[in-house]
């Protein structure tokens, strides 16, 4: 909704010519075994893993994981913890719901007790009675990890989330072991425009899916890095979107307005892996480059052809990094 995009030619040039993994059509995890001659690389000039079927591992997910639900302040908190292992949270980027981190969690159970949620406003009437903060969707986080008695968790934040990461490392930092940021920023103000849409949103009783053009929005910004011969995957994007509070999505731009970290950045002492992907948008690329020059622990990693939806693009690469990130890094 609030996010925008250049689309890269490479990308559309990497589809046509079958660089990109298709990790759509199996519901193993495991390596393909192939002959040297069949092997398959992705973009990042890696071989690709034995794809997934999505359908089958959100049922899974719905099936197997341990629902929950919070009352927290003005916020209704329901969520999913699937796993066993060290605790990581997910942390929802703009428009995006908890249930597009299952094929990444269902990668990354066996290693990580993995929490994800979805945050709404409990009283939709008070809806713009009280200006949100960043600060209020990271106290949610602790409230959930206080539920699941745990004192110190790592971090997935994406977009959105990145911010609430960055406010919790900064906010409690003897409890956040780990962040990992994709589209991170440590400060956003948003244009007359947006705020105007902003201000219509806070008012409105509607879903996503009742915003004129919000398909073809959604379409021109994220389809060309979903896998070119798995069309479901991305109307998996729009159909679990489509039922979110543009009142909702407003008091997360809301509170994004008033945020600014940047002088806050170096008192951060946590490990922190920036994930860029390719189709992230001049504005984000910006935001990366601010986090890289102020974080003092931190490292970068590059996503081929990923675009702003990785967990759901290219699964594997991103519980590949978070692996290799959270477990095996000192």
């Amino acid at each position: 909704m609030f996010d925008h995009q250049s689309l890269s030619t490479s990308r559309l040039s990497a589809a046509s010519n079958d660089v990109a993994c298709d990790e759509s059509s199996e519901c193993n995890a495991e390596v393909s075994t192939v002959s040297n001659d069949q092997l398959r690389l992705d973009g990042a000039g890696e071989p690709c893993p034995t794809p997934l079927v999505w359908q089958e591992i959100r049922e899974k997910f719905l099936h197997d994981s341990t629902s929950w639900e919070l009352y927290h302040g003005p916020h209704r908190l329901t969520g999913h913890t699937w796993g066993e292992g060290l605790p990581l949270y997910f942390l929802n980027n703009f428009a995006a719901t908890a249930e597009m981190f299952s094929l990444t969690a269902w990668l990354l159970k066996d290693h990580f007790r993995c929490v994800v949620f979805d945050t709404a406003a409990c009283d939709r009437r008070k809806i713009i009675s009280k200006r949100p903060l960043i600060s209020d969707f990271a106290d949610d986080l602790f409230a959930i990890a206080d539920q699941h008695g745990d004192q110190q968790i790592s971090v997935f934040g994406a977009g959105f989330g990145a911010a609430v990461g960055l406010q919790a490392a900064i906010s409690s930092p003897l409890r956040i072991k780990r962040l990992v940021l994709q589209h991170g920023f440590a400060s956003r103000r948003l244009s007359l425009s947006e705020r105007l849409l902003m201000s219509v949103c806070l008012r409105s009783r509607q879903t996503l899916d009742r915003m004129p053009q919000r398909r073809r929005f959604q379409a021109v910004n994220h389809q060309p890095w979903f896998p070119p011969f798995d069309h479901s995957r991305f109307e998996f994007l729009v159909d679990s979107t489509g039922s979110l509070f543009l009142q909702d999505l407003a008091r997360q731009a809301w509170a994004v307005n008033s945020f600014n970290v940047d002088s806050r950045l170096s008192d951060i002492d946590c490990p922190v892996l920036l994930l860029r992907t390719e189709g992230e948008g001049r504005m984000a690329a910006q935001s990366q480059e601010v986090l890289e020059r102020l974080l003092k622990n931190q490292r970068t990693e590059w996503m081929h052809s990923a675009g702003q939806h990785p967990c759901l693009t290219h699964p594997h690469r991103v519980a590949k990094l978070i692996k290799s990130f959270c477990l095996f890094e000192s």
